[in-house]
């Protein structure tokens, strides 16, 4: 073991619960938006969502950790079950059980932001095509980066810009954007 790799886990070992857990699940959003499988894509959420729960949760932010655990239940169902019906229901009861979280942890507008970003994922989840997993994520990534400016969570919002830049970089590489293609033609000119 290296001297440089000695001294990078021994810091690693004095960070904060949060801040690692944060750290964990920067990692994991990054990762996932440039996945080409579906499973891959779920799998790495699943991830990234149970260490942004205990991430939130130690920094007190209480409807955002549970709207992550639905993320997490929700994932889980999108890729284990195969029956569409009760994969609409179980998704149904998570999104049942988030508004009955957020209405009993209500914390103002960060609750309704953590809230309205998981239906955005919720229904990315439900999606066939990682394609449209990434643009519904890339329309929840609004409401997570507001959530995460309020909550005062530097580890959330490194997962939101980084995220934002892997998913239209996915985005890119699936080449569905043809919206945004006239726009990136030049600025690829420019770098090349």
């Amino acid at each position: 073991m290296t001297f440089s790799l000695m001294m990078l886990l021994h810091n690693l070992t004095h960070l904060a619960p949060s801040t690692f857990a944060g750290v964990l699940g920067v990692l994991a959003n990054v990762a996932w938006p440039l996945q080409r499988e579906r499973r891959a894509i779920l799998a790495l959420q699943c991830v990234g969502a149970s260490m942004f729960g205990l991430h939130y949760l130690l920094l007190g932010a209480p409807t955002a950790a549970a709207m992550c655990v639905a993320g997490i239940i929700q994932g889980v169902s999108a890729v284990a079950i195969s029956g569409r019906r009760l994969r609409l229901a179980i998704f149904a009861s998570t999104i049942l059980a988030g508004l009955t979280v957020t209405i009993t942890t209500f914390a103002g507008v960060t609750s309704v932001l953590a809230q309205t970003g998981s239906l955005f994922t919720a229904t990315g989840r439900l999606q066939r095509s990682a394609q449209s997993i990434r643009w519904c994520f890339l329309a929840a990534e609004a409401f997570w980066t507001s959530h995460n400016l309020i909550v005062g969570s530097p580890w959330g919002l490194t997962s939101d810009t980084l995220g934002v830049t892997m998913l239209v970089i996915g985005l890119w590489r699936g080449r569905k954007v043809a919206g945004l293609a006239p726009w990136l033609r030049p600025l690829r000119r420019a770098i090349a």
